[in-house]
């Protein structure tokens, strides 16, 4: 998180527990927000279309990560290790990315995918 430059965190409280919600921004776009209850952590991922077209299409990111994200409009990762961190902060960083190239209207870089 800390390379990506400009990410805030606010913590917002679920409407009926009150539990807190840490939430990380990118300018007024959130980009993921976690659930602590217990020993679970749970991070969630909102994408409009575009950004969930872009990241189905996303070769260098875990294909199971791609799929969760491709189903609907958010998607859930439980975190249980550091192993599972990884391909949900590729996800992160792609829709960082995405946020970033659309704010300094920037068009992504085409790169060959190696098979």
């Amino acid at each position: 998180m800390r390379q990506m430059k400009g990410v805030t965190m606010k913590v917002q409280y679920e409407k009926h527990t009150r539990e807190p919600i840490p939430a990380f921004y990118y300018g007024s776009r959130q980009l993921f927000h976690v659930h602590a209850r217990g020993e679970e952590i749970s991070a969630t991922l909102h994408t409009d279309q575009k950004a969930r077209t872009k990241i189905a299409e996303d070769q260098s990111i875990d294909w199971r990560a791609r799929d969760q994200v491709k189903k609907r409009t958010w998607a859930a990762f439980t975190l249980r290790s550091s192993k599972d961190l990884v391909p949900f902060m590729e996800l992160v960083r792609a829709k960082y990315d995405m946020i970033n190239q659309e704010a300094s209207g920037k068009q992504e870089e085409q790169r060959p995918v190696a098979f």
